[in-house]
């Protein structure tokens, strides 16, 4: 048996040396998990960008569908307004003087709701 004692300075040189070494291993572990870490970033990167782009491709085309109802609605209410002041024109060349009567009628109609929805908030305060 072979019995050899060491000093304190190469206890301590041991010590120093052995924590160094850990941390060499502990700096080269963390280093291989970063680099695991960002490759696996970039995969994931790269495998959802076609889901993005697609996801904005429908999204685009939810819109121009959109917009495109729009404007045929508007297109159609356009036309339907055009067809409303044609009747309306022809009525009253047809018609004036039963127009100029159903309008009165109209314009006092209004006239009076105006007049009783005024005496009714004068008398509410």
């Amino acid at each position: 048996m072979n019995t050899t004692t060491k000093t304190p300075s190469q206890i301590a040189e041991e010590a120093r040396q052995t924590a160094n070494d850990a941390i060499d291993t502990t700096r080269a572990y963390a280093q291989n998990a970063v680099n695991a870490a960002g490759e696996k970033v970039r995969d994931l990167r790269r495998d959802a960008e076609p889901a993005v782009e697609q996801i904005a491709a429908r999204v685009q085309q939810a819109v121009q569908r959109g917009l495109d109802a729009a404007s045929t609605t508007s297109a159609r209410a356009q036309r339907r307004l055009e067809q409303a002041a044609d009747v309306t024109g022809k009525y009253i060349a047809d018609q004036p003087v039963r127009s100029v009567l159903v309008a009165a009628a109209a314009g006092a109609a209004i006239t009076a709701l105006i007049v009783l929805a005024s005496r009714r908030s004068r008398d509410d305060y």
